[in-house]
């Protein structure tokens, strides 16, 4: 009896971690900053406004716990740009700081590694490349290769499933333009979405 339990325990624990391909669509928010490889005095602040994400992957079964993952994701942002101070030159005096928005597009491939742990649970890491969409030669475009870190959960009802997947990634870790400063956009956020099993 006992050898049949233990037998019936292992099957299910193994068909429970079985992998099938499959295709997710996913939202994302996050709270995101764009960091300055050096910071010079009197350069302008820079704040990050209505972040989000909108995203497709696809996932590639490898072994019974992990899946490779591709997919692509449109990011979009408004980078609230505020001078420091300028100086009215008919006055001659400095006047109260100034603001100027721009709006950021980004196209980018995640190519990640995933594993699936605890029936519910995974991990996920790997590079991103990115695209600017706007104007590739902006001050802050993000052409580059950076990287994800996720840890997130999934619920399966049939073949149909929905996940969250908290993360950290930044773009443009190694960028594509030989720059004296760089900004990298930086982000703890998440992705939720739903997804179907092949």
């Amino acid at each position: 009896m006992k050898i049949k339990l233990l037998f019936l325990f292992l099957a299910l624990t193994v068909s429970t971690y079985a992998q099938k391909p499959a295709l997710r669509i996913f939202y994302g928010f996050s709270d995101a900053e764009l960091l300055e490889n050096e910071e010079l005095d009197g350069s302008p602040s820079n704040d990050i406004e209505n972040y989000y994400e909108l995203g497709a992957e696809v996932s590639i079964p490898l072994s019974k716990k992990i899946s490779l993952i591709a997919g692509l994701t449109y990011s979009k942002t408004t980078i609230k740009i505020q001078n420091v101070f300028y100086y009215n030159e008919i006055n001659n005096k400095s006047s109260m700081p100034h603001f100027r928005y721009n709006d950021l597009e980004i196209l980018s491939i995640p190519i990640l590694l995933e594993f699936n742990f605890w029936n519910y649970f995974f991990l996920n890491a790997g590079p991103v490349l990115s695209f600017e969409l706007n104007d590739p030669d902006i001050e802050y475009s993000q052409n580059g290769i950076g990287y994800h870190l996720g840890l997130g959960g999934q619920y399966n009802v049939g073949d149909f499933f929905v996940f969250a997947n908290p993360y950290f990634k930044q773009f443009g870790t190694i960028d594509f333009k030989d720059e004296t400063r760089d900004y990298n956009l930086s982000q703890f956020g998440a992705h939720v979405g739903i997804g179907y099993q092949f």
